[in-house]
Protein backbone atom coordinates (compact mmCIF):
# COMPACT_ATOMS: atom_id res chain seq x y z
CA UNK A 1 0.00 0.00 0.00
CA UNK A 2 1.34 3.39 -0.95
CA UNK A 3 1.49 6.03 2.05
CA UNK A 4 2.13 9.86 1.68
CA UNK A 5 3.62 10.48 4.78
CA UNK A 6 3.49 14.74 5.47
CA UNK A 7 5.73 16.45 7.85
CA UNK A 8 7.32 19.77 7.77
CA UNK A 9 10.13 18.24 10.78
CA UNK A 10 12.57 16.86 8.56
CA UNK A 11 13.85 14.02 11.19
CA UNK A 12 10.34 12.83 11.88
CA UNK A 13 9.60 13.17 8.34
CA UNK A 14 12.43 10.36 7.84
CA UNK A 15 11.85 8.26 10.51
CA UNK A 16 8.56 7.69 9.45
CA UNK A 17 8.93 6.79 6.36
CA UNK A 18 11.68 4.61 7.47
CA UNK A 19 9.14 2.76 9.83
CA UNK A 20 6.65 2.16 7.05
CA UNK A 21 8.88 1.01 4.19
CA UNK A 22 10.23 -1.58 6.91
CA UNK A 23 7.14 -2.79 7.79
CA UNK A 24 6.48 -3.33 4.13
CA UNK A 25 4.69 0.29 2.82
CA UNK A 26 5.25 2.28 -0.17
CA UNK A 27 6.14 5.50 1.53
CA UNK A 28 5.96 8.58 -0.55
CA UNK A 29 7.45 11.70 1.75
CA UNK A 30 6.30 15.87 1.86
CA UNK A 31 7.51 18.03 3.90
CA UNK A 32 4.80 20.66 2.78
CA UNK A 33 1.09 21.40 2.09
CA UNK A 34 2.11 22.29 -1.26
CA UNK A 35 4.50 18.84 -2.38
CA UNK A 36 1.83 16.53 -0.47
CA UNK A 37 -0.70 17.57 -2.70
CA UNK A 38 1.57 16.99 -5.61
CA UNK A 39 2.58 13.95 -4.76
CA UNK A 40 -0.78 12.71 -3.76
CA UNK A 41 -2.10 13.65 -7.03
CA UNK A 42 1.08 11.95 -9.22
CA UNK A 43 1.45 9.08 -7.15
CA UNK A 44 -2.11 8.17 -5.84
CA UNK A 45 -1.38 6.82 -2.42
CA UNK A 46 -4.26 4.89 -0.74
CA UNK A 47 -3.39 6.70 2.56
CA UNK A 48 -1.96 9.52 3.79
CA UNK A 49 -0.73 9.99 6.98
CA UNK A 50 -0.34 13.99 7.96
CA UNK A 51 1.30 16.19 10.97
CA UNK A 52 -1.62 18.32 12.08
CA UNK A 53 0.61 21.42 12.25
CA UNK A 54 2.18 22.01 8.58
CA UNK A 55 3.67 24.34 10.71
CA UNK A 56 0.25 25.36 11.56
CA UNK A 57 -2.73 23.88 12.87
CA UNK A 58 -5.19 25.25 9.87
CA UNK A 59 -2.58 24.32 7.22
CA UNK A 60 -2.47 20.59 8.57
CA UNK A 61 -6.88 21.20 8.46
CA UNK A 62 -6.75 22.91 4.66
CA UNK A 63 -4.81 19.48 3.67
CA UNK A 64 -6.81 17.24 4.85
CA UNK A 65 -9.53 19.07 2.90
CA UNK A 66 -7.41 19.15 -0.10
CA UNK A 67 -6.19 15.69 0.18
CA UNK A 68 -10.29 14.14 0.24
CA UNK A 69 -10.93 16.69 -2.44
CA UNK A 70 -8.15 15.20 -4.67
CA UNK A 71 -9.51 11.24 -3.65
CA UNK A 72 -12.82 11.42 -1.60
CA UNK A 73 -11.13 7.52 -0.63
CA UNK A 74 -8.22 7.77 0.07
CA UNK A 75 -7.72 7.29 4.16
CA UNK A 76 -6.73 10.14 6.34
CA UNK A 77 -4.24 9.31 9.56
CA UNK A 78 -3.82 12.13 11.15
CA UNK A 79 -0.64 12.98 13.73
CA UNK A 80 -1.19 15.35 16.62
CA UNK A 81 0.09 15.58 20.36
CA UNK A 82 -2.24 17.48 21.99
CA UNK A 83 -4.53 18.22 19.79
CA UNK A 84 -7.01 15.49 19.57
CA UNK A 85 -9.92 16.57 21.93
CA UNK A 86 -9.78 19.73 19.48
CA UNK A 87 -9.66 18.07 16.47
CA UNK A 88 -12.69 15.71 17.93
CA UNK A 89 -15.34 18.71 17.73
CA UNK A 90 -14.10 20.31 13.90
CA UNK A 91 -15.42 19.54 10.77
CA UNK A 92 -12.61 18.03 9.53
CA UNK A 93 -13.14 15.30 11.87
CA UNK A 94 -15.25 13.29 9.59
CA UNK A 95 -12.75 13.33 6.93
CA UNK A 96 -10.21 11.28 9.26
CA UNK A 97 -9.99 7.88 9.74
CA UNK A 98 -7.66 7.92 12.51
CA UNK A 99 -6.12 10.21 15.21
CA UNK A 100 -3.13 9.15 16.17
CA UNK A 101 -1.44 10.61 19.09
CA UNK A 102 2.32 11.46 18.87
CA UNK A 103 4.26 9.25 21.01
CA UNK A 104 2.06 6.32 20.87
CA UNK A 105 3.34 2.85 20.03
CA UNK A 106 4.95 2.92 16.47
CA UNK A 107 3.35 -0.89 16.51
CA UNK A 108 -0.09 0.80 17.40
CA UNK A 109 0.15 2.46 13.97
CA UNK A 110 1.74 -0.08 11.95
CA UNK A 111 -1.17 -2.71 12.81
CA UNK A 112 -4.09 0.45 12.46
CA UNK A 113 -2.27 1.13 8.60
CA UNK A 114 -2.01 -3.27 8.17
CA UNK A 115 -5.94 -3.25 8.87
CA UNK A 116 -7.02 -1.10 6.30
CA UNK A 117 -4.54 -2.39 3.78
CA UNK A 118 -6.42 -5.59 3.90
Amino acid sequence: MKILVVDDDKDQLFIRGMLLRENGFDAIEASDSGSAVAQAAAYKPECALVDLRLPTEDAGLRLIRDLKALDAAMHLFVLTGAHATRLAVLPEKALIDEIVLKGSPSAELIRKLKAIAQ
